[in-house]
This record gives C-alpha cells, sequence and structure tokens, in this order.
C-alpha cells in the first residue's frame, strides 16, 4: 500500500515540476523514524535541473502542493516530508489483502549460480554465507514473479581435485570411510598437501590432468565422476540442513568437452579482441584487449591473460564462456540426467557433455543471469562483463550480475566453542580469521550441530518435562534459522563476525527475538479470542471508519510498517539485498514488542479490541511472509 502512496506523491511532483514520474519516484524515501514525515523527496537530486537551491525547491513544494493522500508537506533540510492522511491511509490499509506474490515481471527467465564449492573437502561457515544469503535472494525474486534456476558450479576439473585421485589411486588409501564422504575428502586433501612437492607425486598428477582434455580412460572417468559426485551429494546435505537447495549441478568438465570455450573464443577472435602480445607478463599468452572501453581508458594495464603461454585457459576465461552459455550466446548446449532428489524428491539435475540418451532441458538462454562469489573475484568478474559488453551481449533485456560478498570472521569464543585451541594472545582477539595453516575452517556441519547441542541443552532447561523427539526436533529448527538469519541480516559488501552465542540470544538482532516476538502475538490470538473476533466488523469486511478506533501513534506506525512490505520486498530483489528483509522484520517486531507492553488490547473496548486484534493478525500474517521470503519459519514454543 505504501506504493500506493509513493506513486502519488511522484505523480502531484510530476506534474508540478514537470519532470518524468519514474524517475521522481526512483528518488522518493521513506525516512529513519526520528525524522518527521512518512516520505521524503531529496530535492538536491533535482536543483541543478531547475537551476534552483534546494532548500528553495523544498519550501516552494510544500507551501504549493496538496493531496487528498496527505495532510501536509514539509520543507526540511532540502527534502521534501509528505505527512500521510492517517485516516485514509488505514482504511486502505485495512481494506488491501496482502499479496502473496508479486507478478510484476511475466517470468523472466534468471539463473543464481551459487556455493561453487570445490568437490573435494567439507562446505565451511563461509561459504555458508554465500549459500544462505542466495538462496534467499532465489526465493525473493521468485515471489517476484521470475522463473528462477539455482545452478551449483561444479569444478571437478580443479587440480587439488585430482591431488585427492592420486592419493586413491597410487597411493592405495581407500576410497570409502565411515565418515561423512565430504568430510573424509577434506582429510585425504590435507594429506596429499605433504606430497605436493614429492616428484613421484608430480608425476602421477601430471598423467591424471591428461585425462581431462581426452577423457579417454573409462575406469579413471569412472572413479573421478564417482567420487566427485559422492562429495558432491555429501556437500548437498549440508545445504539441505540449512533450508538450500540447487536445481542443476554444473560440471566443468561438461563444459571443456564440449568446447564452450573454444567457440567463446572464437567469437571474441572474430571480432579482434583476442590479442597475441609480448608484454614481459604476458609473453607468449593471448590475451582479450580491453582498451576500447571507457572504463579502461586510464588504467596501465588494459587486457587479462585468458590463455596462459602453457595453453592453459585461466579461470576468467572459463567464466566468459560459461556466461555466454548463461545468457544464449554459444550455440553448443548441455544434454542433463538427474544427479539426486530432495527429500521431497524434487529432482535435482546434473549437465552432461552430450550423450544422445540425456534429455534436453529448458536451462540456458536467461535473460538475468547472476553470479555469486566472494570478492576476491571482484577483477575477474569486472573482465567477464566487459568482454559481454564488447561483444554487445548486454543490454536492456539481457544482464549479467556479478555480487560479491565479504569475509566471514569467527570470534574466539565461537573456535572455542567449537573445540579449536588457542594461545592466550588468540583468545583476546575481537575476531580471528579464517587461517587454512591452523585448520581454523569451521565446517557447516561441525557449527550447525555446536549450535543444534547449545540449543537442546537450552530448550530442555526451559521444558524439563520435554521428550528427545520433540527437544530435537525444537533445537534443530533453531539451530537452522538461528543460523541462516545471522549470516543474513548484514549488507553482503561489509564483513561480519560470526558469534555462535549471540546468534541464539533472545534480546538481540537474531532470528530468536523475532520468534519471541510471534509467540506473544500468538498468545493474544489464540482460539477462543480469533472466535470472537470472527463476527467482528473487521472480518467480515465492513473496515471503513474503523481507523477512528486506531487513534494511537504507534498503532498508525505499524500499519505504515505493515504497509511497506511489497515495497521491502521490491527493494531486496532491487538491490540483490536479502538483510533488508531482516531489517523490515527487527523493525516490525520492535515495534510490536512495544505495543505488546504499553497498550491494553484484551481488557480494552469490545469494538477497540476487535480493531486491536485485527492489527494484531495483520501483523502476524506479514511476519510470517516475511520469514518465509528468507526461508524461515516460526515454532509455537522454544
Amino acid at each position: 500500500m505504501i506504493n500506493i502512496y509513493r506513486q502519488h506523491f511522484a505523480y502531484i511532483l510530476s506534474s508540478y515540476l514537470k519532470l518524468p514520474a519514474e524517475e521522481i519516484l526512483d528518488l522518493i524515501e521513506i525516512p529513519p523514524s526520528n525524522i518527521p514525515g512518512d516520505l521524503a523527496f531529496p530535492c538536491f537530486r533535482i536543483s541543478k535541473q531547475l537551476s534552483k537551491s534546494p532548500n528553495d525547491i523544498s519550501k516552494e513544494l510544500s507551501e504549493k502542493l496538496e493531496s487528498d493522500y496527505f495532510w501536509s508537506f514539509q520543507n526540511l533540510w532540502s527534502y521534501l516530508n509528505a505527512h500521510i492522511n492517517k485516516p485514509k491511509f488505514i482504511d486502505d490499509v485495512i481494506s488491501q489483502p496482502i499479496k502473496e506474490n508479486l507478478k510484476h515481471w511475466n517470468n523472466i527467465r534468471t539463473i543464481v549460480e551459487y556455493m561453487s564449492a570445490n568437490p573435494n573437502k567439507p562446505l565451511h561457515i563461509w561459504q555458508a554465507r554465500n549459500i544462505c544469503i542466495w538462496d534467499s535472494i532465489a526465493r525473493i525474486y521468485s515471489h517476484c514473479g521470475y522463473d528462477v534456476h539455482r545452478f551449483d558450479y561444479w569444478d571437478d576439473s580443479w587440480v587439488n581435485v585430482w591431488y585427492n585421485l592420486v592419493w586413491h589411486l597410487y597411493y592405495d588409501i581407500p576410497r570409502e570411510s565411515d565418515l561423512k564422504f565430504d568430510h573424509y575428502c577434506g582429510e585425504v586433501y590435507a594429506k596429499m598437501r605433504g606430497k605436493e612437492e614429492d616428484p613421484e607425486f608430480k608425476k602421477y598428477l601430471s598423467n591424471l590432468l591428461l585425462q581431462i582434455e581426452e577423457w579417454d580412460d573409462p575406469t579413471i572417468n569412472k572413479v573421478h565422476t564417482d567420487y566427485v559426485q559422492k562429495c558432491t551429494i555429501q556437500q548437498f546435505k549440508s545445504c539441505r540442513r540449512m533450508n538450500a537447495h540447487f536445481d542443476v549441478v554444473n560440471r566443468e568438465t561438461d563444459i571443456l568437452h564440449l568446447k564452450f570455450f573454444a567457440q567463446a573464443m572464437d567469437l571474441l577472435r572474430d571480432k579482434w579482441y583476442i590479442q597475441y602480445i609480448e608484454d614481459w607478463d604476458a609473453a607468449w599468452c593471448r590475451v582479450i584487449d580491453l582498451s576500447s572501453l571507457p572504463e579502461y581508458i586510464n588504467q596501465e594495464k588494459q587486457y587479462q591473460i585468458l590463455i596462459k603461454s602453457d595453453w592453459v585457459a585461466t579461470y576468467v576465461a572459463k567464466d566468459i564462456a560459461f556466461a555466454m552459455w548463461k545468457l544464449g550466446y554459444l550455440t553448443k548446449d548441455f544434454k542433463y540426467d538427474v544427479f539426486t532428489h530432495d527429500p521431497d524428491w524434487k529432482i535435482v539435475y546434473t549437465t552432461h557433455a552430450g550423450d544422445h540418451d540425456k534429455m534436453k532441458w529448458h536451462f540456458g538462454n536467461y535473460d538475468i543471469s547472476i553470479t555469486v562469489i566472494d570478492n576476491r573475484q571482484n577483477a575477474a568478474q569486472e573482465v567477464v562483463k566487459s568482454s559481454l559488453k564488447l561483444l554487445w551481449y548486454t543490454n536492456d533485456t539481457k544482464q549479467y550480475l556479478h555480487l560479491p560478498y565479504w569475509v566471514v570472521y569467527l570470534t574466539p569464543q565461537t573456535l572455542l566453542d567449537s573445540w579449536y585451541k588457542l594461545t592466550d594472545e588468540e583468545k583476546s582477539q575481537k575476531r580471528l580469521p579464517f587461517a587454512s595453516r591452523k585448520w581454523w575452517t569451521v565446517t557447516i556441519d561441525e557449527m550447525m550441530e555446536t549450535l543444534h547441542q547449545k540449543a537442546y541443552r537450552e530448550t530442555k532447561a526451559r521444558h524439563p518435562e520435554a521428550l528427545d523427539p520433540w527437544l530435537d526436533e525444537v533445537s534443530e529448527k533453531i539451530a537452522i534459522w538461528s543460523f541462516r538469519f545471522f549470516l543474513i541480516r548484514t549488507d553482503i559488501s561489509k564483513d561480519i563476525t560470526f558469534d555462535l552465542r549471540e546468534a541464539l540470544d533472545m534480546q538481540g538482532e537474531t532470528w530468536a527475538y523475532v520468534l519471541y516476538t510471534w509467540a506473544r502475538l500468538n498468545k493474544l490470538l489464540d482460539s477462543q479470542t480469533m472466535s470472537s473476533l470472527t463476527n467482528a466488523p473487521l472480518i467480515k469486511g465492513e473496515h471503513r471508519g474503523v481507523w477512528s478506533l486506531l487513534t494511537e501513534e504507534i498503532e498508525f506506525d505499524i500499519i505504515k510498517k505493515i504497509s511497506e512490505f511489497d515495497w521491502i520486498v521490491l527493494q531486496s530483489q532491487k538491490d540483490l539485498a536479502p538483510h533488508i528483509i531482516c531489517r523490515y522484520l527487527l523493525d516490525l517486531s520492535k515495534l510490536l514488542n512495544s505495543y505488546y507492553a504499553n497498550i491494553k488490547i484484551l481488557s480494552a473496548p469490545q469494538d477497540v479490541k476487535n480493531a486491536r486484534l485485527y492489527l494484531v493478525d495483520q501483523s502476524v500474517q506479514v511476519l510470517k511472509k516475511a520469514m518465509n521470503l528468507i526461508w524461515m519459519q516460526f515454532i509455537d514454543k522454544m
């Protein structure tokens, strides 16, 4: 509903300023709670166009604008702030049901590629941030009407995968274990590090790496395929435990065998963008010439190596080829096979390099490609986008988006709770980075189990009479959703410091706090209360005039916050920012807890009681819908 008022505000500003309403709408903000007004227009953004000072524009508009939608307009520090007509607004909000979905975009095909973990070790907590953020983004896009496919890029040609296979094939290390298989792979990987300078090991590795291109030894091919598949399936179990899943696993070896890279290079070479140069750092290499793009004009280095002097393609070169496939510019295509099933028997597919008995599917040729890689890949992804731009492959209907995310640190106490040993100096630090040489790579499985056990102990202390099955179920849900919320709640462009105890804190900005709010409100909405409410005018649709019963300032604040839901969803989709949903949940929960604590609800006169209970009921619905967007749920008690 707030969007309708934003649009009307933009319309009347457009009529007066003689500027496009769409341009103005993009500038309208919702001011912070400590600033008077309900909507704000930054006049300094148009002062140059109008050749007037922002303050003069704001003052003039505040004196001349009129609308039934707003009580008044206020000149405030170069902003024009609009004060909503509260009675009309409340009536409008109450009369409009909350939308289940925002079908604005007519099924625009979208691929979200995330996780992209190497299939030779368990997933760690940094990758968990990637998974939780972008699983949420995929859900938000689907809610907004996009046709979304989730891809996991499976780098099965990565050299360290073959390190593992050297150990199994030539050093008689068993390929089976009682350990969860991805953890076993990680142990093997750790052991092989001590062999990597061994000449014999290097010889075995070189022989195996030839298989990537030639792929002519059925025995080795089968060992390789089975090994990485078993590891990935176990990684997927870790993802599913966090309520995240995929539609397709894309195998890099399929890209190599189908020669996507060769076709992509041909397309660039035909446009004369591939060159051979003899600069000292690129001698005998093939590079892409980026000098014609404005963003590279003033850069000292105006090229990027695609093929090294040993004729090995760089990672950025392979990313360019895959990006071309994503947007539908390659004539070559995958076949698909069933990889595994989710617990609900939803099929997860895997690419296949062209067997005739494999199926074609409706993957590929996307309108929007979103690639999620940590911020260390920023430079490489800029080259991918620049290459697509050179070929005129990106435009208004074809978009390639790279979303980087920043580092996850750990508090010393979290490492101690996860059974890591620290020095006194390390214990005194505020946060500690991942350090593979010290094996501070806390896995998702380890962290989830630690959270589960901590939640179990605290839940059992509150419910000593409860049986183990219920305690386990509740503890698992608390662990999953506390973990996801903590990893999602911060802007992806900022580092986060994960703290095990803070994640479960009921008083902080956590999922537990939102859950606490939900539980308090549901006590009001028990069956007896809702039974008496069923016959109230609000429920029967006789909503006109109800605004006169909701006269408390906080009631208007709650109604306004509820009305922001659709706008918040669109903002999180537009900015690729699920933390906006988390912030919304926390802000709404804070308002509702204050309402519960300070306003009489059940003891109010019957008509006021009905109106307030209806407001609580609507708030609970919005909390539920917002939580569902980031794939979290509520539990009755904890």
